[in-house]
């Protein structure tokens, strides 16, 4: 495949067409991205530019709030761990005091039959 028949697959008709929208939309885009993270501010009626600095300060502030969300998303799975094991033991002691008074039960049922026999 030569370039021309590379360069001739290419819809140059519809690039040209809808280049003034793309180049309209990355501006809006541009603009909104430059607001939102603030790489210019106003202070006083005075624009400047975010420095590097800054720029790295809020990332390593950014970091620090990752680390620190894992540490609680951590603490929050050691207590669900916890929390769950507790049901488990609770389960068990409700079983058991369920199968005791069941058993209780039946023996003075059986007791109370016998009383009446006699």
């Amino acid at each position: 495949m030569g370039v021309l028949t590379i360069l001739s697959i290419i819809p140059w008709d519809k690039i040209l067409k809808y280049s003034p929208i793309i180049v309209e939309a990355g501006e809006k885009i541009f603009s909104s991205v430059n607001k939102y993270f603030g790489s210019t501010s106003k202070e006083g009626g005075k624009q400047h530019k975010v420095s590097l600095e800054l720029l790295d300060k809020r990332i390593t502030l950014l970091e620090q709030n990752e680390l620190e969300q894992a540490d609680l998303i951590e603490k929050i799975a050691v207590q669900l761990n916890e929390l769950s094991n507790a049901s488990k033991i609770i389960s068990s002691r409700t079983l058991l005091a369920l199968s005791i008074s069941s058993l209780s039960l039946v023996v003075s049922l059986v007791l109370l039959i016998i009383i009446f026999v006699k």
